[in-house]
């Protein structure tokens, strides 16, 4: 396509998609309909059928689903109770995977859970029943996953888990303890002010804890959903556009990520109707299982990894901000192209970089050696509660910012038109080995073994 057209596609684009309400429409239809969304339940088999039916409304040349075997998990009664030096019983929830049974320990606090203070109390940590705070450790070079502060606190003999929201609010913060699988131990989450009675406690002496379990593990099913533009010119070259579409089972999941399966799903609603103008296939995906493990673009990537995918963007916290971030997956040659792409569509509030995460869906994408990127537009939260309302209660309707679905779908939309329509895109396949490599040099691979998780390539 020459500028004109370009210009002209524009148009259509910014037509399409600022004149309406599409986006928060549908959020707030997936919510009020079909609540939290979590994973493998009903819900969100329900909210797949109906993201289904919307999108073949779209002209798409193709709609249609992709099923799979997962482990379900169904939140039942979960008690936290004091046994001594005081007895009483205080509020928690269960993470998810947590598995049903019962444990009693001693308590052992490891603060922000900085690698060093897991070598320190290696010895309390066995057999005890090991807390941690959600916050980015103070005086580590990087962030430290639930998974892997868990991980090294199993290594070291915890029998059990409990995950501290680090920030004020009375809200415990939930996220699955493993990926795709049950827990070792009973795993639990607790607010910051519950951790805090449970350290003053402490003061009385060693605090001795009761965790009760009756949540289950049981074999389930999910599926997501594919929406797709044939390629005219190009068919053999896939651009996949995606975001989750299921949510935590305590919250309403507004945010995250019903407003990036929004974004994902306006971007598919304005390019089709320029579908005819397009060369490479795009394939827009709401994926499934994402909170519990990856799990649904782990089976995209399982099933479509022969494929040349050209380029993916994950859309797990877009919508939500003024200011988006592109970060591209181990691919730092492309920052200097996605950046002048965005500036000629003037869109100069996006910052380009290049970063590694393992924990939402480009990854096994980039771990398959096809180029990824994730898109966020969420704002900058700091301190202990790293995802400010995410994973809570209160990830809810009133949190969402209308507007900036609007504006994230265009830019979507605009920038997956040019990755589509451009000559060459100029990034280069790499293989699972050359991926792994990388995270060794970053020091990953150990956290994905704390994590129970494969190092790509090995």
């Amino acid at each position: 396509m020459n500028q004109e057209q370009l210009h002209e596609a524009d148009r259509s684009i910014l037509g399409t998609l600022y004149l309406s309400r599409g986006g928060a429409d549908l959020v707030e239809t997936l919510v009020q309909r079909f609540g939290s969304r979590f994973g493998a339940t009903t819900q969100e088999r329900a909210a797949g059928e109906y993201l289904v039916e919307h999108m073949r409304g779209f002209g798409l040349d193709r709609v249609w689903k992709e099923e799979y075997k997962c482990t379900g998990w169904t939140r039942k009664e979960t008690r936290l109770k004091v046994i001594s030096p005081v007895q009483k019983e205080v509020d928690c929830i269960a993470l998810p995977y947590c598995p049903p049974g019962e444990v009693q320990a001693r308590l052992v606090y490891l603060g922000d859970g900085n690698p060093q203070v897991y070598a320190e109390k290696r010895d309390e940590l066995r057999g005890a029943i090991a807390m941690v705070t959600t916050a980015t450790p103070r005086f580590y070079h990087r962030s430290m996953h639930r998974g892997e502060k868990l991980g090294r606190a199993l290594e070291a003999g915890a029998v059990g888990f409990i995950w501290m929201r680090g920030e004020p609010g009375g809200l415990p913060e939930t996220g699955a303890a493993r990926f795709n699988r049950a827990c070792e131990v009973p795993a639990i989450s607790v607010a910051y002010e519950t951790g805090h009675e449970l350290l003053r406690i402490g003061r009385q002496g060693d605090v001795v804890l009761r965790i009760e379990s009756a949540n289950t593990v049981q074999e389930s099913t999910s599926f997501n959903v594919i929406g797709e533009i044939s390629g005219r010119t190009k068919p053999d070259e896939v651009v996949v556009v995606g975001g989750h579409y299921d949510g935590h089972d305590v919250s309403q999941g507004a945010n995250d990520n019903g407003a990036g399966t929004a974004v994902t799903v306006e971007a598919a609603r304005a390019l089709a109707a320029l579908k005819d103008r397009i060369a490479r296939t795009v394939r827009f995906v709401a994926f499934a299982g994402e909170e519990i493990g990856l799990i649904g673009s782990e089976e995209y990537v399982r099933r479509h990894g022969g494929e040349k995918t050209v380029f993916m963007l994950n859309l797990d916290g877009a919508g939500r901000g003024a200011k988006g971030v592109l970060a591209l997956q181990n691919w730092p040659e492309g920052v200097s192209w996605l950046g002048k792409v965005l500036k000629d569509i003037h869109e100069p509030q996006v910052t380009v970089g290049d970063s590694v995460s393992m924990y939402s869906d480009m990854y096994h994408f980039a771990a398959n050696g096809s180029p990824a990127a994730a898109y966020t537009s969420a704002e900058p939260v700091t301190g202990g509660a790293p995802r400010g309302y995410g994973h809570t209660f209160w990830d809810t309707l009133d949190k969402l910012n209308p507007k900036a679905l609007q504006t994230d779908a265009i830019v979507v939309a605009r920038l997956i038109l040019r990755i589509a329509t451009m000559d060459e895109v100029p990034l280069k396949q790499k293989t699972a080995a050359d991926f792994g490599a990388r995270l060794k040099e970053m020091g990953f691979d150990e956290v994905l073994r704390y994590e129970s998780r494969p190092v790509p390539g090995e």
